[in-house]
């Protein structure tokens, strides 16, 4: 099998599409931390698993890939999105909505950061097409547009975040990847319940 087809193969799992993103942020010049499969509990009955979280100086970003094809329809404001194919179509949750509650369980799982600015970030495969309407807050953007927007946003925030902060914030999110095999399993069949297929 050729290395274009391994890698198209590669393509078609969504964890790997995570992967490429996690690779994408560390990229990204200055200093930060970037944080990947992150679990908050909070005692809530089903744990809020967060794609990735980089922390700089200027806040934290909350990321989402999104493994869609097809075409990507929405506005920032609308709780339902459409994914546009050749010859049907669905409708889903608005990933900005879903990310908006990822924020929410960080915020409630470290409450001594919540005055601490939070950026919604949607990172969709370059497959997909997109026609949706972000705000200053959330951006929807291709992996290969990622520190792009990124750069974009922290050029308008005030730094307010210690290397030494960055760093503690950074190890609890690390102990946060880690959860019982019990609330792991509650998450995984949450989420295979939430699928929809194409």
């Amino acid at each position: 099998m050729s290395l274009k087809k391994i890698f198209y193969k590669l393509s078609r799992n969504g964890h790997f599409g995570e992967w490429l993103t996690h690779i994408k942020a560390l990229s990204f010049p200055g200093y930060k931390k970037v944080i990947s499969n992150v679990y908050c509990v909070n005692n809530n009955p089903v744990p809020t698993e967060i794609d990735s979280v980089m922390i700089t100086r200027f806040g934290f970003i909350v990321i989402e890939t999104k493994h869609f094809s097809g075409t990507l329809i929405g506005h920032h404001s609308q709780e339902q999105w459409t994914l546009q194919f050749k010859h049907h179509k669905r409708n889903l949750y608005s990933p900005i909505r879903q990310n908006q509650t990822h924020i929410y369980a960080l915020t409630k799982a470290l409450p001594q950061y919540k005055h601490i600015p939070k950026f919604s970030m949607i990172v969709v495969d370059e497959a997909c097409a997109l026609q949706v309407t972000s705000d200053d807050h959330n951006r929807v953007v291709h992996r290969k547009q990622l520190n792009k927007q990124l750069k974009l946003w922290l050029n308008t925030q005030p730094m307010i975040l210690t290397r030494r902060q960055v760093r503690e914030i950074a190890e609890q999110l690390r102990k946060m990847r880690h959860i019982s095999r019990k609330n792991k399993k509650t998450h995984q069949r949450h989420v295979k319940n939430k699928k929809q297929p194409d």
